[in-house]
């Protein structure tokens, strides 16, 4: 036996070793998390679907309750039935404009309070995930999401000042936002399927962040008509039921196994992301940056949009009711969701990915332009429609950066794709507020018009990637070479 040692300690340095001790079933290792977590068919999608339930409930109570609590500091209620939004009193117009004004830089500065925060936690939570473990990565933000939610119930029951809910907002940011938590989910599916499998998985899992958008957004619609406490008893439902999920091992399989004692603390995870980007075979650290690049650009488009959809219909000359505000908003989350999973799956037969972001950008551009011209309610919703494929670009590219990132890094690689989402967030909400409040009493679309024109930074980007990396098959295994700049 003790000629046998050495090789014996070799191998299991290669390979797994199965030994009596390590197998509960003689001859076979006991399954890691990966793979008992690929045995299943359903592993995050809950917690996109609960959790996605929570927080949209908060956002979208958010505009109106600002806007109401203004509007009473002003002594002001708008006519909403066949009379302007103004009402009869032509100086109502003016008293008007400047509630506008004041709700768009307050839903600025409740967007600071999230998105400056975020953009540090999520990237520091989902890089340490790689050894920690997803679901601490996934159960943070919830928390986070349930606390926003308990903060907005007491300011609305007790009509505390605006101010308070800059609270909520900051603990909310601080535990990483839904930036942190898609990003562990979408570092949780990439650890639970193959290659093949990844890109559908990734595109099913931000279609049910869409589809549950639109549908949800029809219900709170509806709801908001009993008052604002309902939909946030709802937002503070759905998060504890999405945390119980998240913590309780039968539902939910951890992916990464026994390495607990590995973490080195906040430095380790500038490590990680240093690793990331220290190799560059085949221009892969430029190809990384472009995409991550692009999905800045993409993700704020689609920020800016939706921070000032809400407030643009709701003054003139669409005039709509937080009902039809629902219905809006609803139509153009299911429309993406739809256009997203048969977008991509029926493209792809015939064009590669880039010209599937590409024509997801185009269908992005066209969206910002109908609804800055639009006059009439019923042009939103055609360009709603024709922007159907805007969210097709970001599976797709998040689906690349998984298949030319190792297993090791997937943690670090949407780390980044969690801050810049963050980020994103956080500049989109500023630029758009800031230009529809300033532009809201002479030139409500400009801020359409402005992000249309943006649309061009994306398309120019995926460009260059389509000259310079057009998409392999396979992926080839990165080596480590001291002389690689």
């Amino acid at each position: 036996m003790s000629r046998n040692e050495g090789p014996e300690s070799r191998i299991s340095l290669r390979k797994p070793v199965i030994t009596p001790m390590d197998s509960p079933v003689e001859g076979r290792p006991e399954p890691t998390g990966r793979e008992r977590a690929r045995s299943r068919w359903v592993t995050v999608e809950p917690v996109i679907v609960m959790a996605m339930v929570g927080y949209l409930c908060t956002v979208l109570v958010k505009p109106f309750y600002v806007k109401d609590t203004i509007s009473h500091h002003y002594n002001y209620s708008e006519t909403k039935n066949d009379t302007p939004c103004g009402g009869q009193d032509p100086g109502n117009d003016t008293i008007d404009n400047k509630i506008q004004s004041e709700s768009s830089m307050w839903l600025l500065y409740l967007g600071v309070a999230s998105g400056v925060p975020a953009m540090m936690s999520s990237i520091v939570f989902c890089t340490i995930s790689d050894r920690l473990g997803r679901k601490l990565a996934m159960a943070l933000p919830v928390i986070g999401f349930a606390f926003q939610a308990v903060v907005y119930v007491v300011t609305v029951h007790f009509k505390l000042p605006l101010a308070v809910l800059l609270a909520g907002e900051f603990v909310q940011g601080l535990t990483g936002g839904f930036g942190l938590l898609f990003a562990a989910c979408i570092s949780y599916i990439t650890d639970a399927t193959t290659e093949k499998q990844r890109t559908l998985r990734i595109v099913i899992a931000e279609m049910l962040t869409f589809l549950v958008s639109g549908l949800n957004q029809v219900a709170q619609g509806y709801l908001l008509t009993f008052g604002y406490l309902p939909s946030l008893a709802i937002a503070f439902g759905c998060n504890v039921i999405a945390l119980l999920y998240i913590v309780i091992p039968l539902f939910l399989i951890e992916t990464v196994d026994g390495q607990r004692s590995d973490s080195k603390g906040l430095l380790d995870v500038w490590r990680s992301m240093k690793r990331l980007l220290e190799f560059n075979e085949n221009g892969r650290r430029w190809q990384m940056l472009l995409l991550d690049f692009f999905i800045f650009f993409v993700i704020s488009q689609f920020v800016a949009y939706s921070s000032i959809f809400v407030l643009y219909g709701t003054a003139e000359p669409f005039c709509w009711t937080s009902f039809t505000a629902g219905i809006a908003s609803a139509l153009g989350f299911v429309l993406s969701s739809f256009g997203m999973l048969i977008g991509t799956k029926v493209l792809s037969y015939c064009l590669g990915e880039y010209w599937l972001m590409q024509i997801s950008c185009l269908s992005m551009l066209a969206a910002f332009t109908a609804t800055a011209l639009a006059q009439s309610t019923l042009v939103i919703y055609i360009g709603t429609a024709l922007g159907s494929l805007r969210a097709m670009s970001i599976p797709v590219a998040r689906g690349i950066l998984s298949k030319i990132t190792q297993p090791d890094e997937i943690g670090a690689t949407f780390s980044i794709v969690g801050c810049l989402e963050s980020f994103s967030s956080f500049i989109a909400n500023l630029a758009a507020t800031s230009i529809y409040g300033s532009t809201v009493s002479f030139l409500p679309p400009l801020t359409f018009y402005v992000f249309a024109g943006a649309t061009i930074i994306p398309m120019v980007t995926v460009l260059f990637l389509q000259v310079c990396w057009p998409r392999r098959k396979e992926y080839t295994r990165l080596e480590v070479n001291s002389c690689e700049n």
